[in-house]
């Protein structure tokens, strides 16, 4: 009993000692406690964004129309990157177990780049095999991907203390929008300079292929960076707690089951919100790229605010508000069609959006002891994955038969019902907020 008012009390007297600080100086002090491999992992992955989110999304489906594939191939093409990357998750959880965390993120940053490269030596192939070469770079690709995303969380977590945890989490979810901003800027403006330098046009498919190269170029760049970072050998460092505990498989699935249901939620507005305002409101291209774009400065903010946020409710609380708020914000898009309502409630459901990724994930690797966390991850992976594919496919059905408004309808159901699960859970678990031991 002793021992634990002991901690209560060093808890409460951290909670206390921030609370007397500001904002600008609580990220200062957590930032000033960043150890080298978290600033080398920030630096790695905030280049990676810049492709991953930026110039892969404007590009790369310009370049397989210009190489004259059709958008039902293309449709192909990313449901079985989805599929792959469903796959994959757990198998590379388990597998950096055993190589080490930071082994594990090199091997991913390696094939996602050698993926990207690989599509981009298409041409170099018979056109009768463009086809299969495609696929299987989009296999090699996604399997990076898996690998990448199963053991960033983790190794956060292992490379920070309580302190800085939360701010180091929320650096990273601001990090994301903020480069895919910068890599969509180069996106636009980088096949039009590229084809002017070499007197070609933009209907070939050289200019988008020369500006995809950046991609690997930065990839394996970064290999150079993150190799002096700690290891991590997560299987090691706990082997002691993995001989007496079981993995916690009923709270792995209740937990992907919450993450699965605000996946669906996010992807009716993700992958369907520029064809609702194009279909259904005769909104402008330009305006369209407009309203998307704006959308995109949100998050940084909204990323910022995590730490406050998890300081104030709790990491489980937190998450179960950032689903209720974007769950009631799709009702506006399904009940009101008008231009500025539809555009409030995108930009509110992308800011919540980026605090639900950022409280899930930390959320996520506090649910389960350390060695169960590049497990725990990759359930978050595969009910993102599922979640998507299943929004993406029967969206499109639901449009045809119903339209936007039951779609939109059935993305704050789901939004809903996960905030619900996870309530029920917090309530049921008695999960407190720090501030809560006061």
């Amino acid at each position: 009993m002793p021992a634990n008012s002991d901690k209560q009390a060093n808890v409460t007297e951290h909670v206390n000692d921030e609370m007397e600080m500001g904002p600008i100086q609580k990220y200062r002090q957590a930032m000033g406690a960043f150890s080298p491999s978290l600033r080398r992992l920030l630096l790695t992955m905030a280049l990676i964004y810049i492709p991953g989110l930026g110039l892969i999304p404007v590009l790369q489906n310009l370049y397989r129309l210009r190489l004259g594939f059709d958008v039902q191939f293309i449709g192909l093409l990313v449901g079985l990157g989805q599929v792959v990357w469903a796959a994959a998750a757990l198998p590379a959880g388990l597998l950096s177990n055993r190589i080490g965390l930071r082994n594990g993120l090199m091997l991913g940053i390696g094939l996602f780049g050698l993926g990207l490269a690989l599509l981009l030596l298409v041409e170099s192939r018979p056109e009768s095999q463009w086809q299969a070469w495609l696929m299987g770079s989009q296999v090699v690709f996604w399997l990076g991907t898996a690998l990448i995303t199963v053991n960033v969380a983790p190794y956060v977590m292992a490379v920070t203390g309580e302190g800085e945890r939360r701010y180091a989490f929320a650096t990273f979810s601001a990090t994301l929008p903020a480069m895919a901003l910068v890599g969509s800027l180069v996106a636009g403006v980088l096949p039009g300079l590229l084809a002017g330098w070499l007197d070609l046009t933009l209907d070939q498919p050289a200019p988008y292929r020369l500006a995809l190269w950046l991609g690997p170029v930065l990839s394996f760049g970064t290999l150079a960076i993150l190799v002096r970072a700690d290891p991590v050998h997560a299987a090691r460092q706990y082997a002691r707690q993995g001989r007496t505990a079981r993995a916690p498989l009923a709270l792995l699935a209740f937990f992907g089951l919450v993450v699965f249901l605000g996946a669906i939620g996010e992807g009716t507005v993700r992958i369907f919100f520029n064809v609702y305002l194009d279909m259904a409101l005769g909104v402008a291209p330009a305006a369209i790229g407009s309203i998307m774009g704006l959308a995109q400065l949100l998050p940084i903010g909204a990323a910022l605010a995590v730490p406050f946020l998890v300081a104030r409710w709790g990491t489980g609380s937190a998450l179960a508000a950032s689903l209720l708020g974007a769950g009631l914000l799709f009702l506006p898009l399904a009940a009101v069609p008008l231009v500025w309502v539809t555009a409030v409630a995108y930009m509110g459901i992308i800011a919540l959006v980026t605090l639900t990724a950022t409280t899930r994930d930390m959320f996520g690797q506090e649910l389960v002891l350390p060695r169960w966390r590049t497990s725990s991850q990759g359930v978050v992976v595969v009910g993102l994955a599922l979640g998507w594919s299943l929004a993406g496919i029967a969206g499109g059905a639901l449009i045809t038969v119903s339209g936007f408004t039951a779609l939109y309808c059935a993305g704050a159901l789901a939004a809903l019902l996960a905030a619900g699960l996870l309530a029920g859970y917090l309530r049921w678990a008695g999960i407190r907020p720090a501030a809560a031991l006061e």
